[in-house]
């Protein structure tokens, strides 16, 4: 059903972003999709490049977005917070009103089908799935924290702190925002204006990073950082970079590599059946140009 399907992928969403009205176009903090038609959006097969985007073509396109919708490109494996960025991003509200549009709606459905199907028969149980598990768990003997950051990130991981009943301090740049997850969590909320952070544990999840950062981790009794990239290395060992994070989970490597090579298999059976439909349907996207 999706031997016309374009996808374009960059790990670098900010410094080259695509604006093209034949293009959907999904971003995370993590990396930036665009969805095209080949028909609408011609690419030749023999191209894997595009404007700096790798360029995936029809089942491979589908089976690269199932592994992404998955959580198993993800930094962490199995992740779920990707899956309700995506449902969130293709709600009918927030797509385009076209044929396209309409046959992307298609595409997200059987996404989320598929995901679902592999989350259930293979990612029960494999480790501490979320950013917000993760963060509980270094946080376990922390009452007081400080939480800096409003976006998706942050919203995924407020729920496991205000769950154990934790002091909890939301800094942020976007009134509007931080005015709705208070109404969402019980949590006091400042401008990075008008806080200066002490003793308790911080959780960066934003890739501003207000204070003065030698007098944060002189003082804070915990940092834990969820940027990929941090301002400065620290011996300090109140100081949990994203890469200690990384390596702190592979006490459950060899269950994930178990499992990735039946995944390989399983990702095959799915993306070959979506093939199959092809034989019926020849034209693809078969309502596409009407």
């Amino acid at each position: 059903m999706w031997s016309n399907l374009i996808l374009l992928h960059s790990n670098d969403p900010i410094s080259n972003p695509l604006d093209d009205s034949r293009l959907e176009v999904w971003q995370t903090c993590q990396r930036s999709i665009a969805f095209g038609d080949h028909r609408l959006f011609p690419i030749m097969e023999s191209e894997r490049f595009y404007k700096g985007y790798e360029v995936f073509h029809g089942y491979e396109a589908y089976r690269f977005l199932l592994e992404v919708v998955s959580g198993l490109r993800s930094k962490l494996f199995g992740e779920s917070e990707i899956q309700a960025q995506f449902r969130d991003r293709f709600r009918e509200e927030k797509v385009t009103d076209s044929n396209f549009a309409l046959s992307l709606l298609r595409l997200r459905d059987q996404i989320l089908e598929h995901t679902k199907q592999i989350r259930s028969k293979y990612l029960t149980g494999i480790g501490r799935q979320t950013y917000g598990s993760v963060a509980d768990s270094y946080l376990q003997k922390h009452k007081s924290i400080t939480l800096l950051g409003t976006g998706k990130l942050a919203n995924s991981i407020l729920p496991y702190l205000v769950s154990k009943d934790k002091e909890v301090r939301l800094i942020g740049r976007n009134q509007t925002r931080m005015a709705e997850l208070q109404k969402e969590f019980p949590i006091t909320t400042y401008h990075w204006e008008d806080y200066k952070p002490g003793t308790e544990a911080i959780v960066i999840a934003s890739s501003f990073l207000p204070f003065n950062w030698e007098s944060m981790i002189k003082t804070s009794s915990l940092i834990l950082d969820f940027r990929e990239t941090a301002i400065s290395e620290s011996n300090d060992k109140n100081y949990i970079p994203l890469s200690k994070i990384l390596s702190d989970l592979q006490e459950t490597d060899e269950q994930i590599q178990s499992v990735k090579m039946d995944l390989q298999f399983f990702l095959t059976e799915l993306t070959r059946e979506r093939e199959e439909e092809q034989i019926h349907i020849m034209n693809g996207w078969e309502d596409l140009l009407v």
